[in-house]
């Protein structure tokens, strides 16, 4: 392995932020391993609608992690807003470049940010990599649209040096619209490793976790709900735990209250670190309900607590989860996610909590992912 340091500058699309703590956590989560061999500076710009009078720059400091936040109202304007939008970015990179001269910018999420590291690339000679977290170039959501956005996002894959979905479904679906890149490289998300160090335990007692966003549309939660109804009219010997908050948690806690479910299910709101991780590792199993996904992180955490999963079968979720892992069935299928959930209350005991984290450990964890990217860094 390559051990020279390089001054890594991420351009995030997403970021955990003063309004959403939540939000492109994933994003951090690569950032902090690759801080574990390289230095790292993130430029996060944010536009707010409402409530912000004047442009802020924020700062926070770690060990080889150097975060840069812009907030600016956005303007009504969409012209105003582009001006503003580039020179916020061309201020925030000439305070990064003062800090430590810029090494290679590692773009997450297109379109805007890759434009950003394009132009960049063009006039500053600097290299740029892309990873690819959202679902909106697979068909099942069919997102990706508009002629400029797509002749823009082939040129600026083109010129990556390399290019890193965090799955092969992701890829396919990218390459099937023509985004081309001789450098496609797998990279998956990272999971904490909090989640890695807990004990694993073997609890007798029947207990279900789903962790989400609570956005329905796309995390089906309200299928879950209806499932349990029926599944309460034939056993008793559970207990449900929703974890997360979103635009959806209302809507969903009044649909179990409406079905008459708080007995059996539980709604925690949002939970961090280890007051989560006790949630996973206290579990039988977890539960993914979606009708279409990438590959969500929530999974990854469940296996490096050693949990299997009961998923829909969509994205690149089968790249990672076999029979020996949990059990996939089909996306908006009520009749066969009531029949699994009912096998995984009573079969869920018997998979081998170990080789479960161990697979994940492999894949997933902060070395894991810091070793794959560090090597990617150190290639060209």
């Amino acid at each position: 392995m390559n051990t020279t340091q390089k001054h890594i500058l991420f351009l995030p699309r997403w970021y955990p932020n003063k309004f959403d703590a939540m939000w492109g956590l994933f994003i951090k989560k690569h950032a902090e391993s690759v801080a574990l061999l390289n230095w790292v500076s993130i430029l996060y710009l944010h536009a707010v609608d409402k409530g912000q009078k004047n442009i802020e720059f924020i700062e926070e400091k770690e060990e080889h992690l150097y975060t840069l936040y812009i907030y600016y109202p956005k303007p009504k304007n969409p012209i105003r807003y582009l001006l503003l939008f580039l020179q916020l970015y061309l201020k925030g990179i000439k305070l990064i470049q003062k800090r430590k001269k810029i090494d290679l910018i590692h773009v997450h999420i297109l379109s805007r940010m890759g434009i950003l590291a394009w132009i960049t690339s063009y006039y500053k000679g600097l290299p740029y990599v892309i990873t690819e977290h959202w679902s909106r170039y697979l068909a099942t959501v069919n997102t990706y649209q508009g002629t400029l956005r797509q002749w823009l996002t082939k040129k600026v894959i083109k010129k990556a040096k390399a290019v890193m979905p965090v799955t092969k479904n992701l890829k396919e679906a990218m390459i099937a619209h023509q985004l081309i890149n001789v450098n496609y490289q797998i990279v998956p998300n990272v999971v904490d490793d909090l989640f890695f160090n807990a004990p694993i335990k073997n609890n007798s007692a029947k207990r279900v976790i789903h962790v989400s966003t609570f956005e329905n549309k796309s995390k089906n939660i309200s299928g879950i709900i209806e499932a349990i109804k029926v599944i309460t009219e034939h056993r008793k010997d559970f207990e449900m735990i929703f974890i997360g908050d979103g635009e959806d948690f209302e809507a969903m806690k009044s649909l179990a209250e409406e079905y008459q479910l708080m007995e059996y299910i539980r709604f925690t709101g949002l939970m961090e670190k280890e007051a989560l991780v006790d949630e996973y590792v206290t579990a039988s199993f977890m539960i993914i309900n979606s009708h279409y996904e990438n590959m969500p992180v929530v999974i990854n955490e469940a296996m490096a607590c050693g949990i299997p999963v009961l998923s829909t079968n969509v994205g690149g979720i089968n790249e990672h989860l076999d029979s020996s892992k949990g059990v996939l069935i089909e996306a908006n299928n009520p009749n066969q996610l009531i029949e699994q959930f009912h096998w995984m209350l009573d079969h869920s005991s018997e998979f081998n909590k170990g080789d479960i984290r161990k697979y994940a450990e492999q894949r997933f964890s902060s070395k894991a992912i810091s070793r794959s990217l560090n090597n990617i860094y150190h290639s060209f």
